[in-house]
């Protein structure tokens, strides 16, 4: 029996017939998406190994996997949630899936200051759905052309997955974005029509390989300052015996401080003679030793003002070029120095592998690289470490330098809860001046409080710290007994100043000294009670701070105050850029300086800096660069605008001075694009102008066609040629060709099935 259907009915069934029939055709041609016109299947798929994976992503993906993350509070915010998230899109700072981490879609023409007044009232603790209204349309219009987010992900997982990868962007002229944990303040691991090199997967070496730390015997390794150039498998030791350190441990391209943190424990749990390595690294476990340690590395409470920055501790690199080679390379030839405690690199050396292809390390091959590779492995040492991670390659592992194990101590040295009185807001300005001023010459200037300079660098703090981090065996309370030393010899003072002496009494007996084995069982003893029983994330070293909506940064600046001039006039330091807990003491000691192999990017600021101010963008006015500017830094030589930036921490927003007059402030009422013409880029804030130009020409050495391009790293900030603009400007075409193709193609089914009878 036939049944003539009407044309609106039998479109439905053929719809619905169509759309179990042929689900997966329809699905794989939406996933083809971005650049479905060049052959990912033959030319990249195909090439990757078994368990490598390429997905297609969209906004869609991004608002499914990543806000509900947002909408729930400590302890379940945290950034190992979205780190696993599957598209691998997921970022600590949710507002950073789109440009200078803002959602509106008129983001450009838009003042910095009315779009720092639309997000004031959003802070790490404001959940999603508290959002104002606009904002959270703008987040969910997935057609917003704000949105900054790669069109495809791949998960590699060897080596050659990574060599395929770049091969087919090279061949295709497509741009690579790299990311480990997205825990850039520049949002620097996500940028449109890209495709993106998720780590997350990556072969772990310190968390999951076997012999991942490696013990350096002098015995048994070369007595030679030169390494073994023929695999360079013996320079990693080499170098470290020539630093008097013990050990160097291997960690992935995708693993990250939890995971390294926590191997370095289970290393030193399974010595029978107790704990033998420290390893200096971040406050955050979710951050990656790349990441932190190519933009200098701050170690607040990880020793760094007792061993260095993180670019110091890099010993060797592995990684893929964008010139397709898989090197690795690190110094064969140094020596030492007078008034540095490790030695120079005189000379960089490096290999390439001849099997790129080869999925099992151990049958991995090296050799010198080829002539017309062009790479200089002196220069590409300094660029890396210090010169900011994702612009120069991907790094697939590192190896760091382990250090004398040493114990961890914790001292509070003042807390209201120790005051036996309500002080008055006079009195409490003498007590937190006097505080300050001891902060101070603990870090800056112990000699005053007759303290070694050893003692004194073996401490430090991370922002909003209030305990400070010591290293060594009573090294904790020994800062104690210091600071009732400085408070018995000031005792006169603040009586004389109106503090009375139940007051002073109360602060000489506050100090308080905590001691564990490491960071991890400092975190876990004071954090585990605040966990709830089914917190699957209690094992692992946390995040600080947990994820935000908005990048915590996008308001300040973060000033590094420059050691010499905090001693040249203490008062006024204390006055407008005061040292507490709000900011970043690890930097100051000598050795800051000294464990330089005088061969990094990182700005001679940090060497010479005595802690990093959070200076909010409307702080620095014109009366900061008119006044304190040039007191604290060089600023004669109108050629070489002086690197004053921290680089960790520096915010998407954050610029220096006009161009053409250092002591006018970037204007806050200005569009980007005023900002970006008229203002000191935050690469030359950071850097300074001659060491910038000396990256940018590295960079234009070893990836002319910038196929790595992320926000804010070196080359970045160029003024784009007439054929790279044009090049941008048919990507986007052919992204959004593609997807109303796709639309299209839905739209004209829709119509044919309607227009036609279904006859059953």
């Amino acid at each position: 029996m036939f049944i003539i259907l009407s044309n609106k009915a039998s479109a439905f069934l053929l719809l619905t017939f169509l759309h179990h029939r042929h689900a997966t055709t329809l699905v794989a041609a939406a996933d083809d998406g971005w650049r479905s016109d060049l052959p990912w299947d033959t030319d990249l798929t195909s090439k990757l190994s078994p368990s490598a994976s390429l997905l297609s992503t969209t906004p869609d993906k991004y608002l499914e996997e990543c806000i509900p993350t947002f909408e729930v509070s400590w302890p379940y915010k945290t950034n190992h949630a979205l780190i696993n998230q599957p598209s691998g899109m997921c970022l600590p700072h949710l507002f950073c899936a789109f440009e200078l981490c803002s959602p509106d879609p008129d983001t450009d023409t838009v003042p910095l200051s009315e779009r720092l007044e639309m997000t004031s009232d959003v802070n790490v603790d404001t959940l999603y759905s508290d959002l104002d209204g606009d904002i959270q349309d703008w987040i969910e219009d997935t057609s917003n052309s704000n949105y900054n987010l790669p069109s495809k992900v791949l998960f590699p997982v060897v080596a050659s997955d990574i060599i395929a990868a770049v091969n087919f962007a090279k061949t295709h002229g497509l741009e690579l974005s790299v990311k480990n944990s997205g825990h850039s303040y520049t949002a620097a691991s996500t940028k449109k029509n890209t495709l993106l090199l998720n780590m997350n997967q990556y072969t772990r070496y310190a968390s999951e390989g076997e012999g991942s730390i490696i013990d350096c015997d002098a015995d048994s390794s070369s007595s030679s300052s030169s390494s073994n150039v023929t695999d360079l498998s013996d320079q990693p030791c080499l170098l470290s015996l020539a630093k008097g350190k013990p050990a160097v441990i291997r960690v992935g391209g995708g693993e990250n401080w939890d995971k390294t943190y926590r191997a370095v424990k289970a290393a030193n749990e399974a010595l029978e003679d107790g704990y033998k390595y420290h390893i200096v690294g971040g406050a955050a476990g979710t951050v990656s030793p790349m990441g932190w340690t190519f933009q200098g590395g701050l170690a607040g409470n990880k020793g760094g003002r007792l061993f260095g920055f993180g670019v110091d501790q890099v010993v060797q690199l592995e990684m893929v070029l964008p010139n397709t080679q898989h090197v690795k390379f690190g110094p064969t030839e140094w020596e030492d120095v007078e008034g540095y405690d490790v030695p120079k690199t005189t000379k960089v050396s490096g290999v390439c592998r001849t099997n790129p292809e080869e999925l099992d390390e151990s049958l991995w091959t090296w050799a010198d690289c080829p002539e017309d590779a062009n790479i200089n492995f002196d220069d590409l040492w300094f660029a890396v470490r210090g010169g900011g991670g994702g612009t120069w390659g991907v790094v697939l592992s590192v190896y760091l330098q382990l250090h004398d194990y040493l114990p961890y101590e914790k001292v509070t040295l003042n807390s209201p809860t120790c005051l036996t009185e309500t002080p008055s807001e006079a009195q409490m300005d003498v007590l937190g001046d006097a505080y300050t001023k001891f902060l101070i010459y603990l870090l800056l200037d112990p000699a005053v409080l007759e303290m070694p300079e050893e003692h004194s660098n073996a401490c430090g703090w991370p922002p909003e710290d209030t305990a400070i981090s010591c290293y060594g065996e009573g090294s904790g309370q020994m800062v104690v007994e210091y600071w009732k030393g400085y408070i018995s010899a000031i005792n006169e003072t603040l009586l004389s100043e109106g503090v009375s002496a139940s007051l002073i009494e109360a602060s000489y007996n506050c100090p308080t000294v905590e001691f564990y084995k490491d960071l991890g069982d400092a975190y876990t003893a004071i954090l585990a009670p605040s966990y709830p029983e089914d917190y699957p994330y209690a094992e692992m070293v946390p995040d600080f701070p947990y994820p935000g909506l908005r990048v915590t940064l996008d308001d300040t600046s973060n000033v590094i105050i420059p050691k010499e001039w905090v001693l040249s006039d203490i008062d006024t330091a204390i006055t407008y850029l005061p040292l507490s807990s709000a900011q970043y003491a690890t930097f100051g000691g000598r050795n800051m300086a000294a464990t330089s192999d005088q061969s990094n990017a990182l700005s001679q600021a940090h060497r010479n800096g005595g802690y990093m101010f959070m200076l909010p963008h409307a702080a620095l006015t014109d009366e900061f660069y008119a006044g304190l500017f040039p007191l604290m830094y060089n600023t004669t030589n109108t050629t070489n605008f002086p690197g004053f930036i921290g680089s960790n921490h520096a915010g998407v927003n954050t610029m220096g001075p006009l161009k053409d007059d250092w002591t006018k402030a970037c204007p806050m009422d200005w569009t980007t694009e005023e900002r970006k013409e008229k203002c000191i880029p935050l690469q030359e804030a950071i850097y300074g102008t001659e060491t910038l130009k000396r990256l940018e020409a590295i960079k234009e050495q070893i990836d002319p066609d910038f196929m790595f391009d992320c926000n804010n790293c070196i080359g970045n900030n160029r003024v784009k040629s007439a054929e790279e603009l044009a090049k941008e400007k048919e990507n986007e075409t052919k992204s959004e060709a593609d997807r109303l193709a796709s639309h299209f193609l839905f739209i004209w089914t829709l119509f044919v099935l309607a227009a036609v009878p279904y006859v059953v």
